[in-house]
This record gives structure tokens, C-alpha cells and sequence, in this order.
């Protein structure tokens, strides 16, 4: 019983130091959309919205295209971010459990 309660415990560090270690973070989804042509035989415009819930609404930012690579990897941060406390939290539900 304690061996598997000190690997949860290793566990457990081991998911908040990767939490810790996380850089920026964003919330949402990054968009291409085309904004049509501007003249006659000229290329199709695009713009980069994210998107994403706050304060119970639905908002939408501009994304310059300088930019973009950094948005994505901001939103992939978040995504291990969130599946880290996932399993923190699955974890720490085992341990709790073991204590009984």
C-alpha cells in the first residue's frame, strides 16, 4: 500500500512541475479566414482570428500573420497544460482514495 501511495506521490510532483514549467498560455482556436479580393486578379486577402469564451461570451481577436506561430504554440501550451491537471486531478482522486 505505501509503495503505491509514493509512486502517486511521484506522479503527482512529476505533473506539477510540468504544469509549472509551462510558458504562455492562450484559450481558444486560431482561424484563417479570407477576406476576399481586393482588385481584379490580385491574390485572396487572409486574415487570423482566435477565438475563444470569455466572461460567458463568444470573442473573437485579430491575430497579425507575424504572429500566428506564436498563438499556436501559446494554444498548444494550454491544451498539454489542461491534460496535466487532467491527470493531476485523476491522481490525486487515486490518492485520496488510498487514504482512506
Amino acid at each position: 500500500m505505501q509503495a503505491g501511495k509514493m509512486k502517486i506521490i511521484g506522479q503527482i510532483s512529476k505533473e506539477m512541475e510540468a504544469v509549472a514549467k509551462t510558458d504562455a498560455v492562450l484559450k481558444g482556436s486560431l482561424t484563417k479566414v479570407s477576406l476576399g479580393r481586393r482588385k481584379a486578379g490580385g491574390k485572396d486577402k487572409e486574415a487570423f482570428l482566435l477565438t475563444y469564451k470569455g466572461e460567458g461570451k463568444t470573442k473573437t481577436v485579430y491575430v497579425a500573420k507575424p504572429r500566428v506561430a506564436e498563438v499556436k504554440r501559446m494554444i498548444a501550451n494550454y491544451r498539454r497544460m489542461k491534460a496535466s491537471l487532467e491527470r493531476l486531478v485523476e491522481l490525486n482522486v487515486r490518492l485520496f482514495k488510498l487514504k482512506r
